[in-house]
């Protein structure tokens, strides 16, 4: 092989491997800016999720509280109870029958 050939194929295998190594930093620089773009759409989601998170927990402690819960009682029609400021936390304890296992 001649000098000249010599000289010419390490040119050409130098310019390929530089073409393909300037390819390939292009595709994964590509690659870094879409994962990129996609980890800045989640983000802005999570944030549009975590706001409308906080107004749904807002309007449940408001409808939930009690002078609240009272008002549309009201609007339903359902009145106040008279006599009875509470309710049993227990119930009474069932009676065995016969042939009953406990």
């Amino acid at each position: 092989m001649s000098r000249r050939r010599r000289v010419l194929l390490t040119t050409v295998g130098g310019i390929l491997f530089i073409a393909a190594f300037s390819l390939l930093f292009t595709l994964l620089s590509t690659a870094a800016v879409e994962q990129g773009q996609i980890v800045q759409q989640l983000r802005e989601v999570r944030a549009a999720l975590e706001r409308e998170n906080a107004a749904m927990e807002e309007i449940i402690a408001r409808e939930s509280a009690i002078p609240r819960l009272v008002e549309r009682a009201r609007a339903l029609g359902f009145l106040p109870g008279e006599g009875a400021s509470a309710l049993p936390l227990s119930l009474p304890a069932p009676r065995p029958t016969p042939g009953m296992r406990p």
